[in-house]
């Protein structure tokens, strides 16, 4: 029986494109890490065949469509990050991506991109969007037909989705109330929440957790007011300005969102007679500059280049009948403060 590249792959401990790269000399790999798996593969007898793997590549690439709203909005630049990082790993073994963006999350428009997506020829998909009935009708479309759809940073729980890769946003609300508790143990908060839009259900998912987890802890807490930012930062600074003329008492603003956040930023440091503790989402520059220089307090983190990856990785795996039927990922929530950054 003839060895394969999943054998090698399995053999030396690294992923089936990495033993491809190191096999064709690709220069992304180590030599050390290279010299190891040619070794291998002399040892246990893999024959190359270069010209007939090329000429199968070239008849079977499976082109992925994948639809986000990432114009304008600097979170998703590491998402696409972490897809180029899949794609130099999977792109010689048959897959590649035609990307779709938008500004915001007009629903038809998604559905339109989807349209054209798979008037291409795409034959798997991976969205980023809001709760829609269209959205789902859509997603049910498409799975009917045949075509795996995984859904990127933003769950619909309920649809015919593939697997779904993004965070836990419960836990990052909950984490989000647990630090602001310990750092205000006994005071009475007034909270103000900023979200992008109170129809995204991870924002909505994030304030479900925030709160359920300031009443396990018998916090005296009050929700002010929720106000929408539209993911634009002049729009954000517009409204959390006009929050704080009319709650000067918050002593607590909670961001469930990273965009927008220079708008939060210019807000804070409009009113800056008041000092209030200020939480944010996502590992943005600008909430990363806003943290290092004291005007948001924390910033909960969901690793956008890991989704990115996972996303091209899990339908790289199903569309080659890698592996089981792929399992939701859900990245790490992780703190940081000023030093992370400083």
């Amino acid at each position: 029986m003839s060895v394969t590249l999943k054998d090698l792959a399995k053999a030396s401990g690294v992923s089936i494109g990495t033993v491809s790269r190191a096999l064709n000399d690709k220069n992304e790999v180590s030599a050390k890490t290279s010299e190891r798996i040619r070794q291998l593969a002399q040892e246990l007898g893999y024959i190359p065949n270069r010209a007939g793997r090329a000429l199968s590549s070239q008849k079977s690439i499976n082109y992925v469509g994948i639809v986000i709203p990432s114009i304008n909005s600097p979170f998703f630049d590491d998402i696409k990050k972490g897809i180029e990082m899949a794609l130099k790993e999977f792109k010689d073994l048959g897959i590649d991506v035609i990307i779709k963006e938008q500004e915001g999350w007009s629903v038809d428009t998604q559905i339109r991109a989807l349209d054209e997506l798979e008037n291409s020829g795409c034959k798997a998909f991976v969205l980023c969007s809001v709760d829609s009935e269209k959205i789902r009708d859509k997603i049910s479309e498409l799975s009917d037909k045949g075509y795996p759809v995984v859904l990127l940073n933003n769950d619909l729980p309920g649809t015919k989705r593939l697997c779904f890769v993004g965070p836990d946003y419960l836990k990052s609300g909950k984490v989000a109330a647990a630090m602001v508790d310990k750092c205000h143990p006994g005071i009475p908060l007034k909270i103000l929440v900023v979200v992008g839009y109170k129809s995204h259900l991870g924002h909505k998912t994030r304030l479900d957790g925030f709160i359920s987890e300031l009443k396990s802890r018998r916090q005296d807490y009050e929700i002010v007011d929720v106000i929408e930012g539209n993911d634009q930062d002049i729009i954000t600074q517009q409204v959390t300005m006009k929050a704080f003329m009319k709650h000067p008492e918050v002593n607590v603003v909670y961001m469930a969102t990273g965009s927008g956040v220079s708008g939060l930023g210019a807000a804070i440091i409009a009113d800056s007679e008041h000092k209030r503790f200020i939480l944010a989402c996502d590992e943005i520059y600008t909430t990363k500059e806003l943290v290092k220089n004291d005007i948001i307090d924390f910033v909960i983190c969901q690793s956008p280049v890991v989704q990115g990856y996972q996303v091209i990785k899990k339908l790289h795996d199903y569309l080659n009948k890698i592996g089981n039927l792929p399992e939701d990922y859900i990245v790490d929530t992780v703190i940081k403060v000023k030093s992370h950054f400083d």
